[in-house]
């Protein structure tokens, strides 16, 4: 959130705290009612989108890698197993399709490591009757496969949390206007009732206002904000 943003929003909860402090004044106001009660469903849902906005990608990034070492491994515990029975029988093509070292897996950008391991599971499952004697059996073979959907379903999140963080931004936007459309167009036009009859109540208003300070000196918050 911006600085600009972060001093409106501190503005928002000051008119906020005021108007809830002299609920006894206009709890009987129909339109004063109405009017803060969508201020306060906007401010609510700006706290909300501020949150999204600010979140950290490190945790997707962490569990991103936890899947991927999982994912090596059990494909190099496969892989290393079939090279060995490829050898035997001499089938030299399923030997190159499934000789891959840790550090090679690791080195392949995601999509690409993805598709490897993926290659040496359904190589490996065209002879997975031969292979209980080199300790693969059906059972490996599925595990790989789970090991694998769950490092593809996740690869994608750091950057779909990266675009939701850009929408959230966009969205604090249009926020802010309806929360400055509400004030000026009918808390502040309503609370001009107050001005005489509840001087207390228009006076804390006002200054609550007048709270945000971007810099500028303003003379009066209700038509500057």
């Amino acid at each position: 959130m911006r600085d600009i943003q972060e001093n409106k929003l501190s503005m928002y909860l000051a008119v906020q705290i005021v108007c809830n402090n002299f609920n006894n004044v206009w709890q009987d106001f129909v339109a004063f009612v109405k009017a803060f009660g969508d201020f306060e469903g906007i401010i609510s849902q700006i706290q909300s989108t501020r949150l999204i906005q600010e979140g950290q990608t490190t945790g997707v990034a962490e569990n991103k890698q936890k899947e991927e070492d999982e994912m090596v491994n059990k494909t190099i515990s496969v892989a290393s197993a079939v090279f060995v029975y490829a050898n035997v029988i001499g089938d030299h093509e399923l030997k190159r399709k499934v000789n891959y070292s840790p550090s090679k897996l690791k080195r392949s950008r995601d999509t690409i490591l993805r598709d490897r391991c993926q290659v040496v599971h359904d190589e490996s499952n065209k002879v997975i009757e031969d292979l209980a004697d080199y300790g693969i059996l059906p059972a490996n073979l599925e595990e790989l496969q789970k090991e694998i959907d769950d490092y593809a379903a996740i690869i994608a999140k750091p950057r779909t949390a990266i675009n939701t963080r850009a929408t959230a931004t966009a969205q604090l936007v249009e926020l802010f206007k309806q929360g400055d459309e509400v004030l000026k167009i009918r808390l502040d036009k309503l609370m001009v009732q107050y001005q005489n009859n509840n001087t207390d109540f228009y006076i804390n208003y006002r200054n609550a206002r007048n709270i945000i300070d971007l810099g500028v000196r303003h003379e009066d918050g209700g038509d500057d904000d």
